[in-house]
């Protein structure tokens, strides 16, 4: 395809899906979700059609149709399933999202959420049939800063899209919008859209600590066998280095790294809040996927995991015992970091600055309006080089954006972190006393842990954690009531807090 039309392609794709996030007319939504969704395999068979994968498959039309069966009868029990117990939706969602498998397209390996792919295409058929069980709730203009999120995300999606109309190669560009943020939409309006409740937040969590257990168990057979999955760098790195790293079900460590310090954090927020029986059961799967997390060697990991407790703890007992708290953590990290300072750990952070420095002498030379989206791998190796073993790709995103999209996409970048942190810091009321919302305050703990994570490994929308999260916040503060019990536990040595009239939960 003309590169002129492609782009054309991507930019209506990516307003229809800002449209979708943004229209509070049910119907009107599903329609530009479905333009969108629609137009994005054919932008990625367009801009792959001449490719040796894409002539496999155009040379084998049986081995086409059969796969072409195959997920259309998969959807199709989808459907069934869906328009019976629509509240399986939301928890598929999240249930299939560390779930990538490695497909060959053109001359790389892209590592694709396929199963989640197949319970979206499921949800939006399901969606049309039954709209009023399917999206019982509204996902477009909440009050306050939180109902500005969705906006937020589709103005990021429709930029993201414009400015890829300079860059030398829209490759990265489509594969960015087609394969994350588009069926990203989708998954943000399901998840937002379902009727929440404490069984299902409850049904959440346990699906996550399964999960959680499962990764871990496999990377713990990982260290025990010495076989790694998908990851040829890897298997080269650990004959090289004294210390051997586990990816789980991941292709990345630090992928597997980011996974669980999320669902850590999860479980930590139970230990936080729940009751006696709940914090005996989180405590030891939070032990166990620690023990995992450390056999990552992800530091980017453990310092997301660091702020997303730090934030739990501020939370969970107010500014003051917070500080203190941070305090006596910075300094354990500080003398890990003495301890570890020649060991792998420290290994694993090689070529990070040079690609930091990189990029800002990238951003430096188009400080406006950047290279264009998806360019900063291509203009890093033009500038500095590359070849096997040599990262090319940027870890941190404010970075990625500055190179890619300049002062213009660093405004909206920053608009957006402002809104969402603000937004999920005042639903959960954090603040000298201990927060309001203990649900808002362990989303915030997690973002915050995403937050963190991005500024290392980058890929802050490009992860469905993120959106996941998001939708999150925009559909459980004022919907799901939390019990007093558990709101008001008492903390070590004070009294519990006599209990106040609930405010009427938000219409939608």
């Amino acid at each position: 395809m003309d590169s002129l039309a492609l782009w054309a392609g991507t930019v209506i794709a990516a307003i229809a899906a800002a449209a979708a996030l943004w229209i509070p007319n049910r119907r009107r939504a599903l329609a530009a979700l479905t333009l969108a969704l629609l137009l994005a395999p054919i932008l990625i068979a367009a801009d792959n059609w001449d490719s040796q994968r894409f002539l496999d498959l155009r040379d084998s039309p049986a081995l086409l149709s059969a796969s072409l069966a195959v997920a259309a009868a998969i959807i199709a029990l989808g459907v069934v399933l869906l328009l019976r117990r629509p509240r399986l939706l939301p928890l598929a969602l999240i249930a299939l999202l560390p779930f990538r498998i490695p497909i060959d397209l053109g001359s790389s390996t892209v590592n694709l959420l396929l199963p989640l792919y197949a319970v979206l295409a499921a949800g939006l058929i399901a969606a049309w049939l039954r709209p009023e069980r399917v999206l019982p709730e509204p996902w477009a203009r909440r009050p306050g800063l939180i109902g500005a999120i969705g906006p937020l995300l589709g103005v990021a999606i429709a930029l993201y899209a414009l400015q890829g109309a300079y860059a030398d190669d829209l490759s990265t560009a489509v594969e960015n919008l087609c394969f994350f943020f588009l069926p990203f939409a989708a998954l943000f309006i399901f998840v937002a859209a379902a009727r929440w409740d404490r069984r299902l937040l409850r049904a959440t969590v346990i699906v996550l600590a399964v999960e959680g257990l499962v990764v871990s168990l496999v990377g713990f057979g990982q260290l025990a066998t010495g076989e790694i999955f998908w990851n040829q760098k890897l298997i080269d790195g650990n004959e090289a280095h004294p210390y051997f790293r586990v990816n789980s079900l991941f292709f990345d460590p630090n992928i597997m790294g980011r996974y669980l310090a999320v669902t850590m954090i999860a479980m930590a927020a139970v230990v936080a809040w729940g009751g006696r029986r709940e914090v005996l059961r989180a405590g030891a799967v939070f032990v166990v996927l620690l023990a995992a997390l450390v056999l990552t060697y992800s530091q980017t990991s453990m310092l997301a995991l660091l702020v997303g407790l730090l934030a739990l703890g501020l939370a969970r007992w107010g500014a003051i015992r917070a500080v203190v708290a941070a305090a006596a953590t910075l300094v354990v990290v500080g003398l890990v970091v003495v301890g570890l300072g020649g060991g792998g750990l420290t290994a694993e952070t090689t070529g990070r600055t040079g690609l930091v420095s990189g990029g800002l002498e990238i951003a430096a030379d188009r400080p406006v309006s950047g290279y264009g989206s998806g360019t900063f791998a291509d203009q890093f190796e033009r500038r500095f080089g590359g070849g096997d073993g040599i990262a090319v790709e940027s870890h941190t995103e404010p970075v990625t954006v500055a190179a890619e999209q300049g002062v213009i996409g660093l405004a909206v970048f920053a608009a957006f972190l402002l809104v969402t942190g603000a937004g999920l810091w005042l639903a959960a009321g954090v603040g000298i006393a201990p927060a309001r919302d203990p649900i808002a305050a362990s989303l915030l703990a997690g973002y915050a842990a995403m937050v963190a994570h991005s500024l290392g490994y980058a890929a802050l929308l490009t992860d469905p954690i993120t959106w996941m999260l998001l939708a999150l916040a925009l559909a459980l503060p004022g919907r799901v009531a939390v019990p007093d019990a558990v709101a008001n536990r008492p903390l070590a040595g004070r009294p519990p807090a006599r209990p106040q009239p609930r405010a009427p939960a938000a219409a939608g």
